[in-house]
């Protein structure tokens, strides 16, 4: 039980520094607990905050006009085959609308037998996630995650970065140097949204949700490698190429 309490209290406070975002933002569809890419080896900062073009689920929140408004007219009806969560990612729901999420997740995925779960699922996808154990974590920045400041935020990012060898193979150890608190850049192809080869097998190789393509914002995710924040920029789809 006190996993779940602290789980419930990560999550209390993260969701009270992050929820007036909702109302000042109409370009934010939910606030996250869960980062769908914050591995135990790719996600290091517990007051570092993101915005991703998926609806991550796992612990979130949303503005009640949205439900009310949007969502709940259009419900899917119990003849339905598809997942609601599944259903709330799905482009006509989201209108272009952005989440905001944590770099350590304040969530956990504890269900390991259920429709659409079994117990190789949860170890290969969920078992590894990192969570945050930091108590009364200040988040850095909230406001900075608004649409305008976060575009400024990223601009800051690239032009910090360090391009990365591309003649490496980006699934060695390698790839990324033995520094701390660098930033890199690498770039992959994607040649348009539809395009996802070249994301999932990197995804594979570095052991993050491989499925589909989740945890991007504009064609760039945001992860730790070694204690580096890595930028993974998709080309030429992604504005930041």
């Amino acid at each position: 039980m006190s996993q779940l309490f602290t789980s419930l209290e990560c999550s209390i406070i993260f969701l009270s520094q992050t929820l007036h975002l909702l109302d000042q933002d109409d370009s934010l569809y939910c606030i996250s607990a869960w980062n769908d890419q914050g591995y135990e080896h790719t996600a290091e900062d517990p007051a570092l905050l993101y915005r991703v073009e998926s609806m991550p689920g796992l612990g979130w929140v949303l503005k009640r006009s949205i439900y009310k408004d949007e969502l709940e007219p259009k419900w899917p009806t119990p003849e339905k085959l598809w997942d609601w969560d599944m259903w709330m990612r799905m482009p006509e729901q989201r209108k272009g609308r952005e989440c905001v999420i944590p770099d350590v997740s304040r969530s956990y995925h504890f269900g390991i037998i259920g429709l659409n779960m079994n117990g190789y699922f949860h170890e290969v996808y969920f078992k590894k996630h990192k969570f945050n154990t930091v108590p009364n974590v200040q988040l850095k920045n909230v406001d900075s995650l608004k649409k305008d400041s976060y575009e400024m935020e990223i601009q800051k990012l690239l032009k910090a970065a360090e391009v990365l060898d591309h003649t490496k193979n980006p699934c060695e150890d390698s790839f990324v140097p033995d520094t701390v608190g660098k930033i890199y850049v690498m770039f992959i192809k994607m040649e348009s949204e539809s395009d996802t080869f070249t994301w999932t097998e990197l995804a594979k190789c570095l052991h993050v949700w491989d499925l589909d393509v989740r945890g991007n914002h504009r064609g760039l995710w945001r992860l730790f490698r070694k204690r580096n924040q890595v930028l993974v920029v998709a080309t030429p789809t992604s504005p930041y190429s």
